[in-house]
């Protein structure tokens, strides 16, 4: 199996549209995913997905390995790309729900949702934060709020969004780091 980034440093360097469909075929389900539970609108996920993949070949968006993964990369730029469809559209959402809900594997028939087992483990995971941090991550993350959109809608100060953000985002990247760990531990064994 081809790693990642020297898949993406043959599309960069040699315009090699076999390495863009292998990237392609490994990522299309995750990001369309994230793109539908954004935008929740098939046909806007399906361009968002394009987006993303023709500003790789098009060499509009420039992958540095030494900021991080590239499929965190990768999701950043769909998530980005997404939040920007809904803003075309403006149909952000004011509302929100009480608690979070989760992302659910039935509500698209047609796709293969995240894997069951990824998405019960990032609901696990976000479950565990509290409610008002699980909350700002929904809005953020899930109905592309801006930190200042957040803070109007929950009548609270910016800096509590960015702290909650913050830290949010800190308990989640530990965990995730503790767990790459120990696979990395058993795939040595």
């Amino acid at each position: 199996m081809v790693d990642e980034n020297d898949l993406y440093k043959m599309i960069v360097e040699t315009n090699d549209s076999k390495s863009l469909e292998i990237l392609y075929d490994r990522y299309e389900s995750l990001l369309f995913n994230l793109a539908y539970k954004i935008t929740q609108d098939v046909q806007s996920s399906e361009e968002v997905l394009q987006d993303v993949f023709m500003k790789i070949w098009n060499k509009k968006a420039i992958f540095n390995p030494e900021k991080g993964k590239l499929s965190t990369w990768l999701i950043t730029l769909c998530r980005n790309r997404s939040i920007d469809a809904i803003r075309k559209k403006k149909i952000i959402e004011s509302q929100f729900d009480e608690g979070f809900q989760g992302i659910q594997s039935d509500s698209l028939p047609e796709y293969d949702l995240l894997s069951k087992e990824v998405s019960e483990e990032i609901n696990k995971r976000i479950s565990l934060l509290n409610k008002d941090q699980q909350k700002i991550i929904s809005l953020f993350y899930y109905k592309g709020l801006s930190q200042q959109e957040i803070a109007s809608n929950l009548n609270i100060p910016l800096g509590t969004v960015k702290s909650r953000m913050r830290l949010s985002i800190q308990h989640l990247n530990n965990y995730f780091k503790k767990t790459l760990r120990r696979e990395d531990e058993e795939n040595e064994r």
